[in-house]
């Protein structure tokens, strides 16, 4: 009895431990993986020491019989409560390190603050203070190009000598200047010279070419200095320089001042000329147009009538105080000369603005029947430099010009250095003209005489004309000095003693009479 009583409790018990350990598994989910962590980290610039904050979370792993919704059986045993374990919270700092590690500066100096400056085309900053110092890594990826710009400024380019080793400065110098613009040039303009002269008629000449009589315009002048001059029979002549300016009128006012009464010891030449109306200059001096008398002082005078389409006449008469004579003169049409013009092969010549034809192969090109004087004389050819100037062409003369031509392009033949001259006379205000053409009056400076020989002729009214040859060398310019002489005054014959003359005739006779006895 006493044994079946203990049968009946153990099954009891058993039973009991069954039932709590089904309400317990119907409770509790089943576990199969251990618990596992995956941290959140947020991390500030790397460059700087950062504190930074992890929250370590549980992720529970379930197994695939927790995927449906439990059904839970209620049990009279108490339920099992499961705590949740508390993770602590890390806190981790990071030091920063370059990438590559150490650390150099690239110092770039600049003579403009506010240029940005570009490592390999990456913007770095903006100068101050003349320098931009800009920290990298020795290790990192090698910096090939520095560049520095700004708006208004030629940008500069260059290339880093070598990246600087830990702790080294590695110094760069740029150098940016103004973006010049270039200025538009106008078109040239040319200006006049407005010529009123008091008293009015005055002969007028510009740079020793006569123009006509006063008041007159002279235009189409390009900018420059010229001589001006003005003369009238009665009057001193004026003489000064006036200044053109493009696109304007000058004026040239000259007032005349009344010549002193010619002394009683004068001659008188009356000037005719075929044909008529032929201008009349008496030693260089324009005195007035055919026929017209010239009161002279004693002594030779040059005389030269010119006329265009004829061949000027030039004469030499000597004056006597107290007498007159005339002197006719015959104009003869223009007689012509030969030019030969040397250039390069294939250029074209102008003469007065005229085609002349073109170089042939042999270099020279022959002019024939050119009519004496001054001409105008240009050579041009595609790729070269235009040849320009003004020749005198000598009557019944071959006349011989070079013209070289330079070179278009930014290294073109070098043209030789021009010298210059230096005149001065006594008295002062004398005609000169270098090579045949009028250059001012004395005292003046010519700086563009090329380096050779060239004439010089002086002329003054009353003084004997001055001649000379001048040896002109590369950038020197060569002094002369020239003190005229006065035209002489002739010598009076003296008159015949009447002794003498006597006595020649009586020597005479005797002489015949002897030289019949013989016969």
């Amino acid at each position: 009895m006493k044994k079946t009583y203990v049968a009946l409790i153990s099954i009891f018990v058993l039973c009991a431990l069954f039932a709590a350990t089904v309400s317990a598994e119907e409770i509790m989910p089943n576990i199969t993986a251990p618990q596992t962590v995956e941290p959140t980290i947020t991390l500030t610039d790397p460059t700087k020491v950062a504190t930074t904050t992890i929250t370590v979370q549980p992720t529970t792993v379930l197994t695939t019989e927790q995927t449906a919704k439990p059904t839970l059986v209620p049990t009279t045993e108490k339920p099992v409560t499961i705590l949740p374990t508390l993770l602590p919270t890390l806190t981790i700092t990071i030091e920063p390190t370059m990438v590559g590690g150490g650390k150099g500066w690239i110092d770039t100096y600049c003579n403009v603050d506010g240029a940005s400056v570009y490592f390999d085309g990456s913007y770095q900053g903006t100068i101050s203070g003349g320098i931009l110092s800009v920290a990298v890594s020795p290790e990192g990826t090698p910096i090939k190009t520095i560049s520095v710009q700004k708006t208004g400024y030629t940008t500069w380019s260059g290339a880093l000598s070598h990246m600087p080793a830990d702790t080294e400065h590695v110094s760069v110098y740029a150098t940016i200047n103004p973006v010049t613009t270039i200025p538009t040039t106008p078109p040239v303009q040319n200006g006049a010279i407005y010529a009123q002269s008091s008293p009015a008629g005055a002969a007028i000449y510009v740079n020793g070419q006569f123009y006509g009589y006063s008041p007159l315009t002279i235009p189409d002048l390009p900018q420059g200095t010229y001589s001006m001059k003005a003369t009238l029979s009665g009057y001193t002549p004026d003489t000064r320089f006036i200044g053109v300016e493009a696109g304007q009128t000058t004026p040239y006012y000259p007032i005349l001042q009344p010549s002193p009464q010619p002394p009683r010891n004068t001659g008188t030449v009356t000037v005719t000329s075929s044909p008529t109306s032929a201008l009349v200059y008496a030693d260089g001096v324009y005195q007035g147009k055919s026929p017209i008398s010239l009161t002279l002082y004693p002594g030779n005078h040059q005389i030269v009538v010119s006329l265009s389409g004829y061949s000027s006449s030039t004469s030499t008469v000597y004056v006597t105080a107290g007498s007159s004579q005339t002197l006719p003169v015959s104009l003869v049409p223009a007689v012509f000369g030969t030019v030969a013009i040397t250039s390069v092969p294939g250029a074209s010549v102008y003469m007065d603005s005229n085609g002349m034809g073109l170089i042939p192969s042999s270099g020279t090109l022959m002019l024939y029947n050119v009519a004496n004087g001054n001409h105008i004389f240009k050579v041009t050819a595609p790729g070269y430099n235009e040849w320009m100037n003004t020749i005198y062409i000598q009557p019944n003369t071959q006349t011989n010009i070079a013209a070289p031509l330079t070179p278009i392009g930014t290294n073109p033949t070098p043209v030789p250095t021009s010298g210059g001259i230096s005149i001065s006379s006594t008295p002062t205000g004398a005609d000169v003209f270098v090579d045949n053409l009028f250059r001012g009056y004395t005292p003046t400076t010519l700086s563009d005489i090329t380096p050779g020989e060239h004439s010089v002729i002086l002329k003054y009214t009353g003084y004997v004309d001055y001649s000379t040859t001048v040896t002109v060398n590369s950038g020197v310019t060569s002094p002369l000095d020239i003190s005229m002489n006065p035209v002489p005054t002739p010598t009076p014959q003296s008159a015949i003693s009447p002794v003498l003359a006597i006595g020649g005739l009586g020597a005479f006779i005797a002489i015949r009479a002897i030289l019949r006895r013989r016969s």
